[in-house]
């Protein structure tokens, strides 16, 4: 798929990953943007992306990430984010976004990063990885899941107004 400089810089920053999600997030560009070209720019890819299937639509996405370099210095938070993925080869995760609005809710308490295990997991498909912000109650499922072994928790955070307080044991580096 022939992309222009500024859709691939557009692309490069998606932080979903499936085709719905991915293209909510273009959308969501195009309507709240106030830059005349950035609306251009979202409105042009959302048409280039729609027909794809799931598959092929995050293939183009994955491509564009791992080979895509910005012609300058990152200029935005999404860009910066998304050249220390690039860089680090880190894996994108599945479920909560690092800044999902779910981080700041104020019942959230706890973010796990996990391995779901097999195809009877209360959430996410077997063999993903995933981040959740959840509630003490959304936690306790959490591990009540864990000894039933549909999931292993990778990692533990507790959250405070937003703030992450690792749990240096089990902290993934």
């Amino acid at each position: 798929m022939n992309l222009n400089e500024d859709e691939k810089r557009m692309v490069y920053q998606i932080e979903s990953t499936n085709q719905v999600a991915a293209l909510n997030e273009i959308y969501m560009t195009w309507r709240y943007a106030t830059n005349q070209a950035m609306k251009d720019t979202a409105e042009s890819l959302l048409r280039k992306l729609r027909p794809l299937s799931d598959k092929e639509c995050m293939d183009v996405i994955r491509e564009v990430q791992q080979n895509y370099r910005l012609p300058g210095k990152a200029r935005t938070i999404g860009e910066m984010l998304a050249e220390a993925r690039q860089q680090s080869g880190a894996q994108k995760l599945s479920g909560h976004d690092i800044m999902a609005l779910e981080r700041f809710d104020p019942a959230t308490r706890h973010m796990i990063v996990f391995d779901v295990l097999t195809h009877d997991s209360p959430v996410g498909w077997k063999g993903e990885k995933m981040r959740l912000f959840l509630t003490d109650a959304g936690y306790s499922k959490a591990l009540e899941n864990q000894e039933k072994g549909h999931i292993k928790i990778r990692s533990h955070a507790k959250v405070l107004s937003g703030d992450l307080h690792y749990d240096h044991k089990d902290r993934e580096r």
